[in-house]
């Protein structure tokens, strides 16, 4: 007999379709507040997933999907390679980076997390699935030649260059991420008290001091040079020369094109991140300050620019070692002559 009103661990969950629940797992997403890039994130990885099992004819309910088809959606992913079946950009013949299949099995274990945590599963089936591991890349920083050779392709002369100074300086003097450059607001901006506010990831807001070379460049650009913003409620603080807010993509192309220009093509933002950071620590900061600026919610990167920022400190011992630079002469005492008698 079906009853009326049954209780919510009475209703059959297991045979409910994996598509279905990861559909509500976005709409949970979105409750929590989170960024439209981070929902975006697990839903097209989780996508991925139901789509590996339709490929492969497996079944779709919850309750017949076990780790080892994960399991075997890694490998998968471990052979696949970049931009397959992309329907806008050409597949490479390079596999997916460790970094990109750790991500896809991050959002499955947050999934399948909070399958269990809902009732919607009786146990956390991915609980002791072990993340594959991942080679620790070495942070690249750009040196202080490269440094000179961008900020000298900058012309405080005109509003172009004025604004992309502060830009460019403002990364370098603070490490923000390029999206939180981008949103910038003017509300944001306490310029001549040396501070900016920053909505970093997860709607956490952070303030993030600035060095007095930044904030001479960034009074330049507010007092001078900013356009009038082409609409009344624009309160970005960098604008287009059109009065628009820069985007993402804007910020990023602009400092693609200053590296080309200042013959250092590797520039990009993250990269002006890095070098801030060990900067930051080489000059004698300390790692829960750099931690709180950059906006980490663990020391786990933070240590990765600790590494880094010894590694110089030795190599510059190595160079300018007092002792070795001098190259002086240490007295020997002379050795005694063994006598007939001792022998």
């Amino acid at each position: 007999m079906v009853k009326r009103n049954p209780r919510w661990d009475e209703v059959p969950r297991q045979n409910t379709t994996i598509d279905r629940l990861i559909k509500t797992f976005e709409i949970r997403n979105r409750t929590l507040n989170r960024s439209p890039k981070t929902v975006s994130w697990y839903s097209s990885n989780l996508g991925m997933f139901h789509r590996f099992l339709q490929a492969r004819g497996y079944p779709l309910e919850l309750e017949r999907i076990t780790i080892n088809e994960v399991r075997e959606f890694i490998v998968h992913l471990q052979n696949r390679n970049k931009y397959e079946e992309h329907p806008l950009t050409p597949t490479k013949a390079e596999r997916l980076s460790p970094q990109t299949v750790r991500g896809y099995v991050q959002s499955l274990k947050a999934f399948f997390s909070w399958l269990y945590k809902e009732g919607y599963a009786d146990y956390d089936r991915l609980e002791k699935l072990e993340f594959p591991k991942v080679p620790r890349k070495f942070v690249e920083v750009l040196n202080d030649q490269e440094v000179r050779q961008i900020l000298s392709k900058l012309n405080l002369n005109t509003a172009l260059g004025t604004r992309n100074a502060a830009i460019v300086t403002t990364l370098l003097d603070t490490g923000l991420r390029c999206a939180e450059m981008a949103g910038l607001t003017l509300g944001d901006s306490h310029i001549e008290e040396g501070y900016l506010k920053v909505m970093g990831k997860g709607a956490k807001e952070r303030v993030v001091p600035i060095g007095a070379s930044v904030q001479k460049v960034l009074l330049r650009y507010g007092y001078y040079f900013r356009p009038e913003p082409a609409r009344p409620d624009i309160r970005s603080l960098f604008l287009t020369i059109y009065g628009e807010p820069m985007t993402v993509n804007s910020v990023e192309q602009m400092i693609r094109r200053l590296g080309e220009a200042s013959g250092v093509p590797r520039l990009h933002a993250h990269l002006c991140r890095h070098t801030f950071a060990t900067n930051y620590l080489i000059n004698g900061g300390d790692v829960f300050t750099l931690q709180q600026i950059l906006g980490h919610t663990t020391l786990e990167m933070v240590r990765r620019y600790v590494t880094l920022s010894s590694e110089f400190v030795i190599g510059q011992h190595s160079r300018f070692s007092p002792l070795d630079t001098m190259h002086p002469k240490v007295n020997r005492r002379p050795r005694r002559r063994l006598s007939s008698r001792s022998s």
